[in-house]
């Protein structure tokens, strides 16, 4: 039995095992990184190499985490959370992996020397603030001038990383997007038991507001990506302008 097959049947004991099973590790990814694919009867396992040499035991709650996310339209999922506590599949092994990656992030190595300086003013500030200095230094990155992803906290890495249309933004906007990521940082996750992971549970809403000028804020961060799009727009629409201002290096598109 292969350990896609044995983390199938910890988890639906009465099913019966009816895929083929493929599982690949790749250095395409980034650490402790996986996902998965259905593509008819076959599911198609791609795990980072930083899954090889990791317990088995928590390697399989990593696959019953992918395998509930692909199979929770199946009859026997369907009929498996019907009759489970309230309608959730979990497992002793996906509580292990939960645990595995909650504690990636408390020993992820962090470049002291490689922290972009209004990025690490923004985290002291923050720190200070909010949490009383508290909360270890993680991994500070811009990332790419995403309008969709304003800011992320990694746990494989321990870093927050922040759209790079934040890097000239007003500083309590950019304060409250490290904010939100050290609330992610602190709190951690839990599981919903469909696949998915809460990441903003009830207490984390209530830390939310908490910060200062927490209930225009959603308002201000709408207002200045609407005006970073529209100013987009009108560099890429205008050839002169575009001869005149280089547009990727403006809004730090790297």
């Amino acid at each position: 039995m292969n350990i896609v097959e044995e983390a199938f049947s910890r988890l639906f004991p009465e099913a019966a095992f009816t895929y083929a099973a493929h599982l690949r590790y790749s250095g395409r990814f980034k650490p402790y990184n996986a996902t998965v694919r259905k593509a008819g009867s076959a599911l198609y396992f791609n795990l980072s190499r930083s899954w090889k040499g990791t317990s088995d035991e928590i390697v399989i709650g990593l696959i019953q985490h992918l395998l509930v996310k692909i199979l929770r339209k199946e009859k026997f999922f369907l009929a498996a959370a019907k009759n489970s506590a309230k309608g959730k599949i979990v497992s002793l092994n996906m509580q292990l992996y939960d645990d595995f990656i909650k504690g990636i992030s408390e020993v992820a190595e962090v470049d002291d020397g490689g922290s972009d300086e209004r990025l690490e003013s923004s985290f002291n500030r923050v720190n200070e603030k909010y949490f009383f200095s508290l909360i270890e230094k993680p991994n500070l990155q811009w990332g790419s001038g995403s309008f969709r992803k304003l800011a992320s906290y990694d746990y494989h890495t321990n870093a927050v990383i922040v759209s790079s249309l934040f890097s000239d933004a007003p500083e309590h906007l950019l304060d409250y997007l490290v904010y939100h990521e050290l609330l992610h940082k602190k709190l951690k996750f839990s599981s919903s038991g469909n696949g998915r992971a809460v990441h903003h549970s009830s207490e984390f809403r209530a830390l939310e507001q908490n910060f200062d000028g927490s209930n225009t804020i959603e308002d201000e961060l709408n207002a200045f990506i609407r005006g970073m799009t529209f100013f987009r727009k009108r560099s890429i629409k205008n050839r002169s302008f575009k001869r005149a201002f280089n547009w990727r290096k403006l809004l730090l598109l790297r």
